[in-house]
């Protein structure tokens, strides 16, 4: 975004610019009737026929509007001022061409269509050229060098009015699609997902069936222990083996229930329709406690891969009530999601320190903490964080860390995406929380504060 000085400096400029102009009553009424009547009517076709029929009205000039393909470069007319939409001829004379400057054919002068160069461009025109269109004005007799300096800023102006109907058209378009993709998500992904719970269901009813099996294998086995003992020893070795093996399914089976879960969580709560329909998200708030609740689970869910990692993590509640009374009203989902964040931040990131006994570890500590009156006097807050070891961040990079993109260069760690910290700043405020990020002298702290 421009900083105010530079608009200052903008508008000055086209003051001057304009007083050079020389442009005379007419024409000027003529400028300000194309950019009423483009504010005035919706839809492209309505500007084609504003752009050919202000010159004819006003300048009884003959005009033909044409636009370019942005993909095949094809010139097709979709306007003229003798019978605006209808029965234009498809045939291109051959002296209209694409070209980046102006130029005259007998009476008439061609001056190209610009757009705007912004980055929505890509998204709407295919090549490098700014080029979009075409406009063909003729009158017998010509033009003098003003009127010709005229009707390449009146063009201007339609290329600028052209781009924003282009875009207006393209982002109605987006939107019917993420909303028809919403759907679809949730008839084809969702819900589907859901069958899942029951074959979790079954397989840990397979499971304590086996379970069952074990103890009558275990008393099958002890009825042949004084008749045969090297029998008894093998099959002791065989159901000692099964038993290994049955534990370790349901561990896996444990796993893959809790990965199940948080997913599908994940899943409804990031695909929710009415983020989508009001373009920002939209929270389903509920009373949980914010430690057993969301931020246990989700620990639970980072041990393994911080044990992989050789990560010893210390948690504690910095009060001396029970963390059942730490109450807070949160949308569940999302605030899962942003633990999840600042967790597997710390798995990536989190680098080997020196103790206090001479030792090199890697350590996480977090903790949670209410803070009284933090939003106004009777408006409690509750602060959860992580302190992950290793180099601190630069305060300069501190400032961004929460940007959209933003990356640090870590050192030859795993490089993220730029985007989990914005995420986790986008959920927390909308909770009317806040986010943010401390150097320590041994490792960097994040913390979210939301109201309680």
């Amino acid at each position: 975004m421009d900083t105010f000085a530079t608009i200052v400096k903008r508008v000055k400029q086209k003051k001057e610019a304009y007083a050079t102009y020389g442009f005379n009553k007419l024409e000027m009424a003529a400028l300000n009737t194309f950019f009423d009547l483009a504010q005035e009517y919706d839809g492209l076709e309505n500007l084609y026929l504003i752009s050919i029929t202000v010159p004819r009205i006003f300048f009884e000039i003959q005009s033909t509007l044409y636009m370019i393909d942005p993909k095949t470069k094809a010139i097709k007319p979709v306007a003229d001022s003798h019978s605006g939409l209808d029965n234009i001829q498809d045939n291109i004379p051959d002296h209209i061409r694409i070209a980046h400057s102006p130029y005259q054919h007998d009476h008439s002068y061609i001056v190209p269509i610009p757009g705007k160069r912004t980055p929505s461009s890509r998204i709407l025109f295919y090549g490098s050229d700014d080029i979009i269109g075409i406009f063909a004005a003729t009158r017998l007799g010509g033009f003098t060098e003003a009127e010709l300096f005229f009707i390449e800023k009146y063009v201007n102006r339609i290329g600028y009015n052209l781009y924003n109907k282009f875009l207006a058209e393209q982002n109605i378009q987006h939107l019917k699609f993420i909303n028809n993709l919403v759907a679809d998500i949730e008839h084809n992904v969702i819900v589907p997902n859901l069958r899942y719970k029951n074959y979790i269901n079954r397989i840990t009813k397979y499971l304590n069936t086996n379970k069952e099996i074990e103890n009558d294998l275990h008393d099958i086995v002890d009825e042949v222990k004084v008749g045969n003992p090297d029998l008894y020893a093998k099959l002791s070795e065989i159901v000692e083996h099964m038993v290994i093996i049955n534990r370790a399914t349901f561990n896996e089976q444990k796993k893959i229930g809790q990965h199940y879960k948080y997913t599908s969580l994940f899943l409804e709560t990031l695909l929710r329709p009415d983020h989508f329909l009001y373009g920002q998200y939209i929270l389903k708030k509920t009373s949980c406690y914010l430690w057993e609740d969301i931020i246990l689970p989700q620990l639970g869910r980072y041990t393994d891969v911080f044990a992989q990692k050789g990560i010893k993590v210390s948690k504690i509640i910095k009060e001396e009530r029970k963390p059942e009374d730490i109450e807070v009203k949160a949308d569940k989902g999302l605030m899962a999601q942003v633990v999840a964040n600042l967790f597997s931040n710390a798995a990536k990131y989190t680098e080997s320190v020196v103790d206090e006994s001479g030792k090199s570890v890697k350590k996480i500590h977090c903790n949670i903490s209410q803070l009284i009156d933090f939003f106004g006097y009777g408006h409690n807050a509750i602060r959860f964080h992580v302190l992950s070891s290793g180099q601190p961040i630069s305060e300069k990079d501190s400032a961004r860390i929460f940007e959209e993109g933003f990356r640090i260069t870590h050192r030859g760690l795993t490089e993220g995406a730029g985007h989990g910290l914005h995420f986790v700043k986008n959920v927390v405020e909308v909770h009317g929380g806040v986010v943010g990020h401390n150097p320590k002298e041994s490792g960097n702290e994040f913390f979210f504060v939301i109201p309680q």
